[in-house]
């Protein structure tokens, strides 16, 4: 804990950017994740490329 204090104003300006920053991409993640979680994937139409390749 003494290099906390030891830490320049400087120094814990970015530490405190970098946590703020990794907190709002864990909650992005999050929010993506609920926001997708209900709805089915499924495919608007079939991919002739596939199709033609199989034959």
């Amino acid at each position: 804990m003494s290099a906390l204090l030891d830490a320049t104003d400087k120094s814990r300006r970015t530490l405190r950017v970098a946590v703020i920053a990794a907190a709002l991409g864990v909650a992005g993640c999050f929010t993506a994740a609920f926001s997708f979680a209900g709805e089915t994937a499924q495919a608007e139409e079939t991919a002739p490329a596939i199709a033609s390749v199989q034959r």
